[in-house]
């Protein structure tokens, strides 16, 4: 049995109602060899605008098949925006999985993208485009 911890975030404020919208875990590569699991967090009641918007968190399979096996959170990713939809991660091709680009359906709406750092444990934000009001699907081609 996989102990699983809970995916909000620890600085939760009372209204907020947050829920699990996206679970992505890509094929490890050589830049990216841990399999790290990441989960977008929407929280569709009471949003507080000093935490930025919506997270993602970052997980690693831990004992994997043994005692003790869990799923450890790594890192807790402020996205910027409101109910983080649409969320990717590149192809493993020309560099592609470097990057994760996420998109919002409230608020100010808009897209965001990521570059993957420390092997994959954070991410940095390298553009946002705000004028894209509503969810968008995205498709990385190689």
């Amino acid at each position: 049995m996989i102990d699983i911890q809970y995916i909000v975030p620890d600085n939760n404020i009372q209204g907020a109602r947050w829920q699990a919208a996206e679970i992505l875990i890509p094929t490890p590569t050589a830049e990216y060899p841990t399999p790290y699991i990441y989960v977008s967090n929407r929280n569709t009641g009471t949003v507080d605008p000093a935490h930025k918007g919506d997270t993602i968190a970052v997980y690693e399979h831990i004992n994997k098949g043994k005692a003790g096996e869990k799923l450890q959170l790594i890192n807790q990713i402020y996205t910027g925006l409101e109910q983080v939809r649409g969320v990717v991660i590149g192809e493993a091709c020309k560099g592609g999985e470097k990057y994760l680009i996420a998109s919002g359906v409230v608020g100010s709406g808009g897209v965001v993208m990521f570059e993957r750092t420390e092997q994959g444990k954070n991410l940095k934000e390298l553009a946002r485009n705000t004028e894209v009001k509503t969810r968008q699907s995205f498709l990385f081609m190689c």
